[in-house]
């Protein structure tokens, strides 16, 4: 399963994410505001996927220098484990099972069902 996710999630992706990110981090900077630790944790998750993406092929320098600045984030962040996910999936029934639930028998009496 990682690795579907892996190949789903471009590089070009992961880029746009953190250039958005740093943007936005520059207008609160400008507003004399703070990152709060999610904040943190988001550029340490955006950081870490783009140095295991360059670790992957071949670009070691480049990885160290995006896991460090992961590492700066993770620590600002709080540090306290990778975010977890609040909500999990229900995987799709295996069999469909179709219910005909209208009544063959006419019943006699006035129809005030409403």
């Amino acid at each position: 399963m990682k690795d579907q996710v892996e190949k789903r999630e471009s590089v070009t992706g992961l880029r746009l994410d953190l250039m958005t990110a740093k943007i936005l981090a520059w207008v609160a900077a400008r507003q004399d505001l703070e990152l709060t630790p999610e904040a943190h944790m988001y550029f340490f998750d955006r950081y870490r996927r783009l140095a295991e993406y360059h670790r992957r092929r071949g670009h070691d320098a480049r990885a160290s220098r995006l896991q460090t600045k992961a590492d700066e984030h993770y620590q600002l962040g709080g540090g306290d484990g990778p975010p977890y996910a609040a909500a999990m999936g229900m995987p799709r029934p295996r069999h469909w099972l179709a219910t005909d639930a209208v009544s063959r028998h006419h019943l006699e009496g006035p129809d005030d069902a409403a």
